[in-house]
């Protein structure tokens, strides 16, 4: 009986021109993958042996397998391999890696110049010894308010005031999940793209289904050259003398202790993977088309089952470190990947931009290569950063709009309509402010039809708007003020009358209100 290997990317299309090494003991057989992905080996190992798969654009992967001998199934070691009946192994490659780390430690960040590491900072103690923690990410135990629904007091006080709140809760995302940074784009000419993942902790059960939030923050740049390959994503300048990596600091700064997004998410008690996408320039590339995210999801859902994070044996002991290799285990029955099940894209400021374009995608879309220059060993931008988009279309239930500007409040107004219709299911939360110009935009909106009841606002003067069906739509306007103040309140975070102005504070608490509002999984 023939072996046959079939190699698919993580999205499950067929990988052509892989290496593929069939080794068994001393003994060492080689072919390539046909159009189909397949390669043929005669006649199957009668014992133990390894599959070896190699491609210059994905990343190399292996797995050894146990025959049936007289009867039985196949045992093997990689849970993202899987074997078909007969005789086919399915071998996944992937273009998606842990970033490479460098270690440092706090009187080199002092003492080095501006230079590229050409990877992530981890932190060096005090004792001279490599810890393996991300820099700058100790995410120790905090007070923080949950905001309630509706939003707005009949006569909204300073501070926390502002809001209608819950007391404080103590927040720790470090006992509860992990921060781990990914490099998406495999090869020395292609794009790499940085990604930063926030994954809770599943003790003791492994998901069979995964909800996501892809957040996009605000543009990093302008365009220079499209794909950037030097400075982007890692190299470090001196910022008030010390080293700072601005790129992996855009990330810290959403997710973390300025807009708070993971506490908030937390605080709401919901469940879900964060994903936020740190685009090289103001081109986002292939994270602006559905078929990108769509790929993007299906590499990152195949990272955290090959490394162990869906696997239901996470401690809240190792808090914060930089993912390390897995050994894997034989056994006759793995657990597939977990599916996704629900998909929230989040946005603020200019980050709305390539949501409210992607609102109007239809199945079988493609990327459009002319939107970025990617032909490598005559494969296109789809073959490389694509995916079928029907899986991420159907998986796509919720829009949360933080502050967009002009342009992209515009288009969601345009196209959110249409796309709630389609789908039951759909949820649109849009917060707007003066700061981008939406001064009487809630009643304009053709969104308000996916509302009911009357507008909310506060009685005392201040200038604040919402409206809401809360399975369905939320329009919510904040005025000159009402955010961005002087208050002597006492500062529990998140302090959003202390940021820069109110196009800043918002999503401070509208991350955490949608949030509430949402079809995500609760704990």
């Amino acid at each position: 009986m023939d072996l046959i290997i079939e190699v698919k990317d993580a999205a499950g299309a067929p990988i052509s021109e892989a290496d593929v090494s069939v080794v068994v003991s001393e003994d060492r057989k080689t072919g390539k993958t046909d159009e189909r992905g397949q390669a043929v080996f005669r006649p199957l190992p009668d014992g133990l042996f390894k599959v070896e798969v190699t491609h210059p654009l994905y990343l190399e992967e292996e797995v050894e397998v146990i025959p049936p001998n007289g009867g039985g199934s196949f045992i093997w070691g990689n849970p993202v391999c899987t074997v078909s009946p007969p005789t086919t192994v399915i071998v996944r490659l992937s273009r998606i890696r842990a970033a490479p780390l460098f270690p440092i430690s706090d009187k080199e960040l002092k003492q080095r110049n501006a230079f590229n590491p050409k990877g992530i900072f981890t932190w060096i103690d005090h004792a001279g010894n490599p810890t393996g923690r991300y820099l700058a990410t100790f995410n120790n135990e905090e007070p923080f308010i949950p905001v309630k629904h509706p939003l707005l007091p009949t006569n909204p006080t300073e501070g926390w005031g502002r809001f209608n709140h819950g007391e404080p809760v103590k927040i720790e995302p470090s006992r509860t999940s992990d921060l781990v940074w990914l490099e998406w784009g495999i090869g020395e000419k292609s794009p790499r793209f940085l990604v930063a993942i926030w994954v809770p902790r599943w003790r003791g059960v492994t998901p069979s289904k995964l909800d996501f939030v892809i957040f996009f923050p605000t543009n990093t740049d302008k365009p220079e050259h499209y794909p950037p390959l030097n400075e982007y994503p890692y190299k470090a300048w001196k910022i008030n003398n010390t080293l700072v990596q601005p790129y992996p600091a855009e990330a810290h700064r959403f997710l973390f202790r300025d807009k708070w997004l993971v506490y908030q998410l937390l605080a709401a008690k919901r469940q879900a993977v964060v994903v936020v996408p740190i685009q090289p320039s103001g081109d986002w590339g292939p994270l602006a088309h559905a078929a990108g995210l769509s790929r993007l999801l299906a590499e990152v859902t195949h990272f955290l089952h090959r490394s162990g994070y869906t696997s239901g044996g996470n401690t809240n002991h190792d808090e914060d470190r930089a993912p390390i290799p897995p050994r894997f285990r034989f056994n006759r029955i793995h657990q597939p990947p977990p599916s996704v099940q629900r998909v929230v894209l989040s946005g603020f400021s200019s980050g709305m931009k390539p949501i409210a374009n992607m609102i109007p995608t239809q199945i079988g879309q493609k990327i459009d290569d002319r939107s970025f220059n990617i032909n490598i060993n005559g494969l296109n931008g789809h073959t490389l950063f694509g995916a079928d988009v029907a899986p991420f279309l159907n998986a796509w239930k919720e829009v949360w709009n933080h502050d967009g500007e002009a342009d992209a409040r515009d288009a969601l107004d345009k196209y959110l309509p249409e796309w709630l219709r389609r789908d039951s299911q759909r949820m649109a939360r849009c917060y707007q402010t003066a700061y981008t110009g939406s001064e009487g935009w809630i009643d304009k909106s053709p969104l308000v039809k996916f509302t009911s009841g009357p507008p909310l606002s506060p009685k005392n003067g201040l200038i604040a708007t919402e409206r809401h069906s809360d399975d369905r739509c939320s329009l919510v306007y904040f005025g000159h003020g009402y955010l961005k103040h002087t208050t002597g309140s006492p500062t529990i975070a998140p302090a959003f009358w202390n940021a820069k102005d109110i196009h800043q504070s918002v999503p401070m608490v509208t991350f955490g209100h949608a949030a509430m509002l949402s079809g995500l999984s609760k704990f």
